[in-house]
């Protein structure tokens, strides 16, 4: 025996799904309810010769309701920058806020707790070598963050990136010409 169908139960049908995956938030959060991300970087240079410094600045916020009881963070660079064999950087400089110790290029260790809202920066220095490659590929790192709140709540981690730094080749003028 065959069955039809009409062409409104299957519209039916569709419009059922569709108010099913809206109603329990299967979609997708939208743009404009985004969570601030915990962890931002900024980099001072986006483009940089051999011979020069770079400074990263990266701020740990605690985004939410409850006080932060426990932190823990690596940092590394990505794998591009770490595969290089011309690209040449050294840590220099490691300042922070008042309740975190930092290591240069090893990132930060925090003390607790960190209230909500509250936000702990640390800023680090990285010298490219004069002999270091230049053009593709940036240097970049990416630290991985996970962080406990106070009163049970679920626990939250993520891996954020700091922007690229560009290493360009040093233009040198032609000899006799003005700068």
């Amino acid at each position: 025996m065959r069955r039809t169908t009409s062409r409104f139960s299957r519209a039916g049908l569709a419009a059922l799904l569709a108010l099913v995956v809206s109603v329990l938030g299967l979609g997708g959060a939208s743009p404009a309810s985004a969570e601030t991300p915990a962890l931002a970087f900024a980099v001072d240079k986006a483009q940089a010769t051999p011979g020069s410094a770079v400074t990263l600045t990266m701020a740990f916020t605690n985004t939410g309701t409850a006080d932060v009881r426990f932190v823990w963070q690596s940092f590394q660079p990505t794998w591009e920058t770490s595969s290089t064999s011309g690209l040449k950087y050294t840590w220099t400089t490691c300042t922070a806020d008042p309740g975190v110790t930092c290591t240069p290029g090893k990132g930060a260790s925090y003390s607790v707790p960190i209230a909500p809202g509250a936000s702990r920066k640390v800023t680090m220095t990285y010298d490219i070598a004069a002999d270091s490659s230049c053009g593709y590929p940036d240097v970049s790192f990416y630290s991985y963050i996970y962080y406990k709140f106070a009163g049970g709540l679920p626990a939250k981690e993520g891996t954020f990136f700091t922007p690229a730094t560009r290493v360009i080749c040093p233009t040198t003028p032609p000899a006799g010409a003005r700068v």
